[in-house]
């Protein structure tokens, strides 16, 4: 989503459980690295920066088991260069296990 000359700025709402994320200048105030440069994406952003998960966790409130991880999807809104999330969406997932030396052949 963004490139390196860039930084998105969060913005959430906690009610209705809203979250987004636009598209800024890296040398705006608030503004971080939120993704890989767009010739290193998959499709998926992961978010594990602290200082942005507590404030969705909270928002989500009793919905979002705490130590869960949840995917939730969003949708571009162009002219505004605008990621939007509705955290009501969130569905919850299992993380990946990792295999163990007895496993491995």
């Amino acid at each position: 989503m963004a490139e390196s000359t860039s930084a998105p700025i969060a913005l959430f709402q906690a009610q209705p459980k809203v979250f987004a994320i636009r598209m800024c200048k890296s040398n705006e105030p608030k503004g971080f690295k939120f993704s890989k440069p767009r010739g290193e994406q998959k499709g998926v952003v992961t978010i594990s920066s602290k200082n942005l998960l507590e404030p969705l966790r909270a928002a989500a409130g009793e919905d979002w088991v705490p130590g869960k991880r949840y995917r939730v999807r969003g949708f571009w809104v162009a002219d505004a260069k605008t990621m939007c999330f509705n955290l009501n969406e969130g569905v919850q997932e299992d993380f990946r296990p990792n295999p163990t030396n007895s496993d491995v052949k």
